[in-house]
Order: structure tokens, then C-alpha cells, then sequence
């Protein structure tokens, strides 16, 4: 049976006239990276900045000219991209990405303004903008929506040129942006402007954990090269990440009486092995074609051992356990890209993207008693194979010498099979349990955008776009009924910015303020998983505090109103000082409920009414001779209405934090060195008047140095998650009976030593 999901936000309408000031970052640059190009991004480094610095040096960094010492090089380029950029977009540029020696994306992101970094020790971690996850946030590609296998974890940022964060979403990118966007751009093909044309960089992180030391070694090798019009650049990257987690679990229960303590530790281990390559060819004046492409192969082997001690109440069916997951998924992405400039300065582009996983993995569990004598073990083999493939384009022309106008489309489809054959057998190996099940789901897609940018005049200039998005979820199995689900929605989004200096004709060396509005509607569509009525079991201890997973299918869209507010200084040439503040008024937001069947407990996502979402951001940074400062804080509100208080706030919403980093460049350009200090609040909601969790805080002290030998050789030394030893979660179930489950994970810093050589 069809379920119509499908619902308009508004009727389609055209938007009013808008521009761009000169110089402004264009809702172009998504696509392309091509420096040249007038509607193309030009990106520099982003400034580092700090609230102690600001107002000693705020009027002394417009005014005064630099005293001749060796100074923190921070380019100003993309901070006066900001400053005159009519919407709200925050560049982390190549060197920004480079600068603390991080092993992931993600340890980048989590030190920008608004953006938190959250999750259980040896899961994948959750971005969150503005306090929101779980889908609120759009990861994009080179401006599309990244593909399933895309992990801001896996990927390295010695492969990306630049990182755009958007507060408010543009109508050229994903509709489904509650929270903002987060656009990964990849590095243009061949070697870079005055840079080296190869690059090597060997070395290991170091870890302590359960008792003895782990090495995990990479070694990342690209070599570019130009043969006439035809530029290209090939990267190869080889490397271990180990994640030795250990914790205890504490159940405490109330009718019945509980009290049962789990000792559990889990080796994960990951080696991967990926190849980038890229190319960019111009085979006329006018017309350039460009391809990125990877392929990630990645085998993971994880080792659990559960030891369970019951002070009061009864134990569970396997005291103690030992599990082992194994897999090795392979992800290939590839795309062509195709560009043609007319003489009238307009622009036709479109961009054919593909990607492809296949995982085959294998799951053991082996459950058994105090004595350590093997009660049943569990043995599921799994497999999943993806295909997805998406088309866009966009057409460009300049108009009245003030206008930009754009317009463009984009269609997906996403193919997905899985498989699960699970078998359970006692210690004589008599089978007790078997099934299969598999299932095939897609999702189609398609959108259009039209979208304008004014340059009214020397203090005003505006943004107006609409984007129609229909996405359409299909999927069928052996174990779960049929679903076949719409969704789409009208977007326009408004932004304004005000530039009171221009008008009054105040001169550059000024401190110049911004004034920013903008209004958008959005929204976030279920993913399959949610929508799949399919169980995904636990092997043991199944309760209300562990329950099963299950889909709804009769889940809707949430769709969200949001008003953004700003207000920025800029000082001198990196100088910078903002405010911030948001309100979002979500409807029909996720929410999940626990429930019982006859003892067995499972959860599943629900939509429950609607919710309030508000904040305040300050950020600042500043540069004075050798030294670069930077701070970054962030408040955020919640409120459920169909959930009563306390803390009905968004699941797992931080109420506050923040950032503060100080960089260091030494005369002679011979050695640098830093670190930032991260904060995020404890956490604290309630998705129903059952369930409720609480999180501590967490603190972490990142820090580096870089020694360099000559232009060519440096070598890095950074330690990661400094500060802090014991972190802790709580998942609590009051009825009738109460069961509160506490973990405590330990967490050890990170020590990574590597050499880095151009040739």
C-alpha cells in the first residue's frame, strides 16, 4: 500500500530581486574550482582569532601597520570573502585543514563556531551544528549530497582543499539542511600554484590501552603532475586506526530490585587503503572538464569480551560473552564534470557522479555462564550492495551588471540490497534458531533551484532562492511489510546583508560591521532504516534501557522554519569579532518510542508534534606579530511540546560550547606550534515521559608542533584528547518500575609522530 507523504510548504513563487556584492563567495563554488572563473570561490587560508586578544588589538590591527617580526602567515583572502559574501558561509582552508595534524575531518570540524563532535567511544561519531544531528545537517560532496559510504571519520584532509559551513542553507544545495550545511570540496587535479608536485608523509600514532601500548602506522603518497591542457594528480593513502575501548556498565532497577555491573572491553582495529585520483582538462578557451574519484577498500575486525557480576536480582541469560564483527567494505566513487563560458559571461555546467559499496560481514557472538561455559553462540553473515548515480547541472548568466542569476536541476537514484542469514546453536551444535531475511530498497530524487543575487548598492546586496525537492522511498522484503513513501517541499530562503560602513563611505583601514538576516524553510526526510518496518535484535539482555530496533513506516518529514540573525566586526585584515542568533520552529519532529510486547522491548521513531530550537554564537580571532588567537561559544535552548519537563529538549543537544586556540609561527619560519581547547556541556533530554539521558561533559586539549627542516621536510608531532580520563552516560526508563543504566567509558590521549617530505 502507498503511503502519501508528499506535502507543500508553499506554492511556488518568484523570488524577489537579489544580488551579489563584489567580490562575494557565489552559490557556485560548490561544483567547481576553478580559480579563474569569475563566479568561482577563490580560498586562502581563514585567520585564527581569540577573545583575549580582541579588544587590546581590535583598533590597533585597523590602524597601525605590522611591526617587522616573524608573524603567524594567515592570508586574508577568504576572510574578506566572508566579510562581503551576502550569505553566511564560514571557509576552512587548506591551511586551517592542515595546521594541528588531524587524523580525520571530523577532528577539524569540531573546532569551528557551533559545531560539536558527540558519540559513544567506538562509534561513529555524530556532527552536530547548532546542538542538532541525526540527519539535520547536510554533508555534501563537491555541493552534492555525500554518498552513503562517505565518513567525515575515514576521509583525510591532506585529500580536501576546503570545507564551506553554511548556517543557513542556499537553494543550489540540499533542502534537507535544518541545522546548516557542511560541504566537503576536493582537491583540484595537478600540483598546486608554487607547491610541490609530490608529497610524502609516514608516520604512526600511538595509543595506550587495556594494558599495552598500540602502533598504528600510515603513510599517504600523491604525486601531480601537467601534460599541456591535461592536469592530474594521484593519492594513495595506507593506514591502521586502533580504538582499544573500555567500560563499565552499571544497571540499577526498581521492581524488581536490580544491581548488575558489565566489565567490557572492545578491540577495534581498521586498515585501509585508498586511491584518489583526479583530473582537470581544458580542451578549449572556453570549455573545461574535471573528474574526482576514490576508491576506499577498508577491513574491519573488532573483538568484545563481556564479564557481568549481579549483586541483586537475577542475571542474564550469558553472564559473560566474547563477540567478533568482521568486514571488508569497499567503496568506489567517480565523477565528470563539464563546464562551457560564453562571451556574455554566462556558464553551463553539469556534473555526472556515481558510487558503489559492496560489504559482505561476519558477526559471532558466544554467550556464556559465570563459569565460562558456552551456552549458545550466535552466528550472522551478512551483505549489502549500493549503487547510486546523480545528474545535475546549473545554467549562469550575469544580468544588468548587478544581477547573477542562476538556475539548475539535479536527479539521483539509489539503489540497496541487503541480506541476513542468522543461525543460533547450543555447545552440542544443534541448530535452536535460523532465518533469512533480505530486502531491496531505492530512493529517487529530484530538484529544481532558481536563485538570484543582488548587489542593491554599496551597503546592501541580497539573496533569494526556491528549490522544489521530491524524494521517493520504495522498499520491499521477506520480513517486513512493503513501504512506498513520499516527500517534498518548497524551500525559499531570503538572506540580506548590511554593510552600515559602505554607506557612510568610511574608509578601509575602518573596522567595517555586517548586519546579516536570512529566513529558510526545510526540511528532513526519513532515511530507509527508519522507514524499513525490519527488527534489528540484541543478543542479550534485551530491555528497556537495550531494546530492539524496529522502522515505521507511516513516518513523516520534519519541516522546519528558521530566522537567522548576525552582526560581525571585521578589524584590519584578520581581525574579527561576531555574534549570532537563531530561532527554528520544527513540526512533526522525530522522536523515538519504547515499548513492550509481551517482554520484548523495541524502539521505534515516531513523530511527535512540534519542537522549538534557539541559540546565541560569539565568535572571535585576531592576530598579533607571532601569535594567532581564536574563540568560539555557542548557547543552545530546545523545547519538545508534546513532552513534558524537565528537559524536554532535542535528543542529546548540547546546552553549551566552545573553543579557545592559540597558534604560535617563531621567527625564522623554522618551527611552529599550538593547540586548541575544546568544551561541550553535559547533555540532558527526555523523548517521552518514560524515557530520559544524561551525558557528562566533555574536555578535550589538542596540541601540536612542527618542526621544519628546510621548505621541503618537516616533521609534526600532535597529541589528541588531552584533559579528561572518564566519560560518562546515562539512559534512565521510569514507570511503573524504574531501570536506569549507567556507562563509564575510560578515554586515553593520542600521540601521532609523522615525517612529512616534498620532492
Amino acid at each position: 500500500m502507498r503511503t502519501p507523504h508528499a506535502w507543500h510548504v508553499c506554492a511556488p513563487w518568484s523570488p524577489a530581486a537579489a544580488g551579489r556584492a563584489a567580490g562575494s563567495i557565489p552559490h557556485s563554488t560548490p561544483a567547481t574550482n576553478n580559480p579563474k572563473h569569475p563566479h568561482t570561490m577563490r580560498i586562502t587560508r581563514t585567520g585564527s582569532a581569540g577573545a583575549l586578544l580582541l579588544a587590546a588589538h581590535a583598533c590597533a590591527s585597523a590602524q597601525t601597520s605590522p611591526q617587522p617580526m616573524q608573524q603567524v602567515v594567515v592570508s586574508a583572502g577568504a576572510a574578506d570573502a566572508r566579510a562581503q559574501s551576502t550569505t553566511t558561509a564560514i571557509v576552512v582552508g587548506r591551511d586551517e585543514l592542515l595546521r594541528q595534524g588531524d587524523a580525520s575531518l571530523a577532528d577539524v570540524l569540531k573546532r569551528q563556531p557551533g559545531i560539536t563532535l558527540d558519540g559513544s567511544p567506538g562509534k561513529e561519531a555524530t556532527i552536530r551544528m547548532r546542538g542538532m544531528g541525526g540527519g539535520h545537517v547536510a554533508i555534501l560532496l563537491n555541493g552534492l549530497p555525500a554518498p552513503s559510504g562517505f565518513s567525515l571519520e575515514s576521509i583525510s584532509p591532506e585529500l580536501i582543499e576546503r570545507i564551506e559551513i553554511g548556517r543557513a542553507p542556499t537553494a543550489e544545495t540540499s533542502s534537507q539542511a535544518m541545522a546548516g550545511t557542511i560541504n566537503v570540496i576536493m582537491r583540484r587535479a595537478g600540483p598546486p600554484k608554487n607547491g610541490p608536485a609530490n608529497e610524502i608523509k609516514a608516520g604512526s600514532a600511538f595509543t595506550r590501552g587495556q594494558g599495552r601500548s598500540h602502533f598504528a602506522p600510515q603513510l599517504l603518497a600523491q604525486h601531480s603532475g601537467r601534460a599541456g591542457t591535461l592536469a592530474y594528480t594521484l593519492a594513495a593513502t595506507v593506514k591502521r586506526n586502533l580504538n582499544p575501548i573500555a567500560a563499565l556498565s552499571t544497571e540499577e532497577g526498581r521492581d524488581p530490585a536490580l544491581l548488575r555491573r558489565t566489565a567490557w572491553t572492545d578491540e577495534q582495529v581498521e586498515d585501509l587503503l585508498e586511491l584518489a585520483p583526479r583530473l582537470a582538462w581544458q580542451p578549449t578557451a572556453l570549455d573545461s572538464i574535471t573528474s574526482h574519484s576514490y576508491v576506499r577498500r577498508r577491513h574491519i575486525d573488532n573483538h568484545k569480551r563481556d564479564s557481568e557480576t549481579t549483586d541483586i536480582g537475577r542475571p542474564t541469560a550469558f553472564p559473560h560473552a566474547v563477540q567478533r564483527f568482521e568486514t571488508r567494505p569497499l567503496h568506489a566513487y567517480a565523477d565528470l564534470a563539464w563546464t562551457r563560458r560564453f562571451a556574455s559571461g554566462a556558464r553551463l555546467s553539469a556534473k555526472l557522479s556515481g558510487f558503489a559499496m559492496t560489504r559482505e560481514a561476519d558477526f559471532v557472538f558466544r554467550g556464556m555462564d559465570l563459569g565460562d561455559r558456552l551456552r549458545e553462540s550466535h552466528f550472522v553473515a551478512s551483505g549489502a550492495d549500493e549503487r547510486e548515480w546523480t545528474f545535475n547541472g546549473s545554467w549562469r548568466r550575469p544580468l544588468w551588471g548587478s544581477h547573477a542569476l542562476a538556475a539548475g536541476w539535479e536527479f539521483g537514484r539509489k539503489r540497496r540490497s541487503d541480506d541476513r542469514r542468522e543461525r543460533h546453536t547450543d555447545p552440542q551444535d544443534v541448530q535452536l534458531l535460523s532465518s533469512i531475511e533480505a530486502y531491496r530498497a531505492s530512493v529517487s530524487r529530484s530538484a529544481f533551484f532558481i536563485q538570484d543575487e543582488w548587489d542593491i548598492g554599496a551597503a546592501w546586496s541580497a539573496y533569494a532562492g526556491l528549490r522544489r525537492e521530491d524524494l521517493r522511498t520504495t522498499g520491499e522484503g521477506n520480513a517486513a511489510a512493503p513501504v512506498d513513501v513520499d516527500a517534498g517541499a518548497w524551500s525559499p530562503v531570503l538572506q540580506v546583508l548590511f554593510k552600515p560602513g559602505e554607506s557612510a563611505g568610511e574608509g578601509t583601514a575602518a573596522p567595517r560591521d555586517n548586519l546579516r538576516f536570512a529566513a529558510s524553510r526545510t526540511y528532513k526526510a526519513p532515511n530507509i532504516v527508519q522507514l524499513m518496518p525490519r527488527r534489528y535484535t540484541v543478543d542479550n539482555n534485551n530491555s528497556a534501557t537495550n531494546p530492539d530496533q524496529q522502522g515505521n513506516p507511516r513516518l513523516r518529514p520534519e519541516l522546519a522554519l528558521s530566522i537567522d540573525l548576525a552582526w560581525e566586526r571585521h578589524f584590519g585584515a584578520r581581525g574579527m569579532v561576531g555574534v549570532s542568533v537563531f530561532h527554528k520552529r520544527i513540526r512533526d519532529i522525530t522522536l523515538v518510542r519504547i515499548m513492550d510486547n509481551r517482554g520484548v522491548w523495541t524502539a521505534t521513531p515516531e513523530n511527535g508534534g512540534g519542537a522549538t530550537v534557539r541559540g546565541i554564537e560569539f565568535e572571535g580571532k585576531t592576530t598579533h606579530g607571532p601569535l594567532a588567537a581564536r574563540i568560539n561559544l555557542a548557547r543552545n535552548w530546545s523545547r519538545l511540546d508534546s513532552v513534558p519537563g524537565p528537559d524536554n529538549r532535542i535528543e542529546d543537544q548540547p546546552a553549551y560550547s566552545g573553543n579557545l586556540g592559540l597558534d604560535y609561527a617563531a621567527p625564522g619560519k623554522r618551527f611552529d606550534a599550538g593547540g586548541t581547547y575544546t568544551h561541550r556541556g553535559p547533555l540532558a533530554s527526555r523523548s517521552s515521559t518514560l524515557i530520559s539521558s544524561t551525558a557528562g561533559s566533555k574536555r578535550q586539549l589538542d596540541l601540536y608542533a612542527v618542526w621544519k627542516r628546510d621548505a621541503a621536510a618537516r616533521l609534526r608531532l600532535s597529541v589528541t584528547g588531552l584533559g579528561q580520563r572518564h566519560y560518562r552516560e546515562d539512559l534512565r526508563y521510569e514507570a511503573r518500575s524504574t531501570l536506569l543504566r549507567s556507562t563509564v567509558y575510560q578515554l586515553r590521549p593520542t600521540l601521532r609522530l609523522v615525517w612529512e617530505q616534498s620532492l
